[in-house]
């Protein structure tokens, strides 16, 4: 089969039973979460007018598929606003592969997108498929590095080196849920909270953030797929700061998907509770901030840069990079720049784990 035999073209709303059948190799599950999970992702995003992807037709059916994960972004010192893609799920059928279809769908991306969106942002490539992102122009910014704290010796006897994936027979541990003098911790979001701490922090410096309001919020963490344990400090009934955790491998990986606070001192309150209950036996933050203080606060209660798991990880996914581009095809030198800051620079972005598609 030669490429002329395919037809690159954008989804189509009625390609959605092919395309998910398609992602199942990517998905795994049963076919109801997968659909579920597809909707959510990509129907019911609220930051983009229909359904973005790309597929490939073979005789009509769907060989190949390309998905886009819209997201709100804001430089907000420069009142801002702007639409990011984080280009996610891609799976081509294996009869179908070397045939150039995944650059060609990428490169379609591009011309189709371009007039509506200005930046591509992944967050979530692994290292398969950053070669393919390289060809087509996305520049690497930033490793995915990480800040860790552990319970070693859980972690010993429960064997964890030997179980890194999802399918490990690791005993479930029960977070506990409940009121903790000022902390609450939940198994839901509480959208109209956090979206109230989001408005009451304090602009410092500068940077592209993810914008989110409780319709964000409220979407974000629809995401079925994903089990989430919501952390929020409190003072005088009023949430002041809360902490997002993704849990793993049968709760005992934790990884910190979004976090703010009003004032300072709630974030220390609520990673002391984490660390005090040992909830889980690590717990992994993106070590991706500009904020030192935060992250100071962080080694102070005993989490660290560089530890043995990371390494261990890193040996086995291999580099992760973050990975940028303009969404027009033909880029010149003022596309790299929204709103005056380059999007090469890492530090001129504030991204966090919710950032990722995936999650």
């Amino acid at each position: 089969m030669t490429r002329s035999q395919y037809e690159i073209a954008l989804y189509r709303p009625e390609l959605m039973n092919q395309v998910v059948i398609l992602l199942q190799q990517l998905f795994g599950g049963d076919p109801d979460t997968n659909m579920y999970y597809f909707k959510w992702k990509y129907h019911d995003n609220p930051y983009s007018e229909s359904p973005l992807g790309i597929v490939s037709l073979h005789k009509g059916e769907v060989v190949g598929f390309r998905g886009y994960f819209a997201t709100k972004w804001q430089i907000p010192e420069k009142n801002h606003n702007l639409t990011v893609l984080g280009p996610g799920d891609t799976y081509v059928r294996p009869d179908h592969r070397m045939k150039g279809l995944s650059v060609a769908m990428g490169n379609m991306a591009m011309e189709e997108f371009a007039p509506r969106y200005g930046v591509f942002l992944n967050t979530s490539a692994v290292k398969t498929s950053v070669p393919g992102y390289l060809k087509i122009g996305f520049v690497p910014i930033s490793d995915k590095t990480y800040l860790m704290k552990y319970n070693l010796f859980n972690l010993v006897m429960k064997k964890f080196f030997w179980t890194l994936d999802k399918s490990s027979g690791l005993s479930k541990k029960r977070i506990k849920c409940g009121e903790f003098g000022d902390i609450i911790v939940a198994e839901s979001p509480k959208p109209k909270e956090m979206s109230a701490v989001i408005s009451r922090q304090v602009c410092n410096g500068h940077g592209i953030t993810v914008f989110k309001d409780e319709e964000f919020f409220r979407w974000r963490f629809n995401n079925k797929r994903n089990r989430y344990i919501f952390y929020y400090s409190r003072k005088d009934d009023v949430v002041t700061g809360y902490v997002v955790i993704l849990l793993l491998q049968n709760d005992h990986f934790g990884y910190v998907v979004d976090f703010a606070e009003i004032h300072g001192g709630a974030l220390r309150t609520i990673f002391q509770h984490i660390v005090k209950r040992k909830h889980i036996d690590i717990v992994a933050i993106p070590n991706m901030s500009s904020n030192e203080d935060f992250f100071q606060m962080l080694k102070d209660i005993g989490f660290k840069a560089d530890s043995l798991i990371e390494r261990r990880i890193r040996k086995v996914t291999g580099a992760c990079p973050f990975l940028v581009r303009p969404v027009q095809s033909r880029c010149v030198e003022d596309d790299w720049y929204i709103g005056g800051l380059d999007i090469r620079n890492i530090e001129n972005w504030h991204i966090k784990g919710i950032c990722n598609d995936g999650f």
